[in-house]
């Protein structure tokens, strides 16, 4: 599991999973308990997709607090709150983020109503061209949503 890098510590974690060590907003939290390494979610890809990611965390750190919490299904974005995910696919990435709003828009692959306020959006990301500021404006303002 990945630390916050220093400086970027996240503020007031009310409960941390005692069987995983997970932090979240919420006690008692319903989470799987099946962290994983970063390193294991690349494993057998291209080489190319981890670079691709570690060109997305450092322009997302520029953004806000950022905490990244891989598990066995995907590589989880946590400001404050869990706010977006990435999956990581044979020749490219599936990164997925929440809007208080369908974000109507050619990019978007795929968006599902979670809530009266609150839409989750996927974007692929096959280039670092396509970490551009309309995407990070879109993950900042997921960075700022409140659970």
């Amino acid at each position: 599991m990945a630390r916050p890098r220093a400086g970027s510590r996240l503020k007031s974690a009310v409960w941390i999973c005692p069987a995983c060590g997970r932090r979240f907003a919420r006690a008692r939290q319903w989470h799987s308990c099946k962290p994983q390494s970063i390193d294991s979610h690349f494993a057998g890809k291209d080489p190319a997709l981890r670079d691709l990611f570690d060109h997305l965390l450092t322009n997302l750190r520029k953004t806000g607090p950022l905490r990244v919490d891989a598990v066995k299904t995907s590589i989880n974005l946590v400001s404050r709150h869990h706010f977006g995910g990435v999956s990581v696919r044979r020749d490219h990435l599936r990164l997925g983020f929440l809007a208080r709003a369908p974000i109507t828009h050619p990019r978007i692959v795929r968006h599902e109503p979670l809530g009266p306020e609150r839409v989750g959006h996927s974007v692929v990301i096959r280039d670092k061209k396509d970490i551009d500021s309309t995407l990070l404006a879109w993950l900042s303002d997921a960075q700022r949503m409140q659970s």
